[in-house]
């Protein structure tokens, strides 16, 4: 079984430009903004989880690969 790394640092960057883009969007609509309100608030709140494990110094988390199986019927 493959394991998966994860990184901390690239999911933060990922999450800052996800975030960036939704508050665009909410600066040209007031209706986006209604609209993205809630994935915006929670991608502010992911990105203060990330960057709480990058100051704790948390190694990259090892996570196995699930196994997609397949329905044979």
């Amino acid at each position: 079984m493959a394991n998966q790394i994860i990184n901390y640092t690239t999911l933060l960057k990922n999450v800052e430009q996800m975030i960036n883009l939704l508050e665009y969007d909410a600066m040209r609509s007031a209706g986006k903004a209604k609209v993205n309100v809630h994935s915006i608030h929670a991608l502010y709140e992911l990105a203060d989880r990330y960057t709480e494990m990058l100051t704790k110094h948390v190694e990259p988390v090892v996570v196995p690969k699930q196994v997609k199986k397949s329905v044979e019927g």
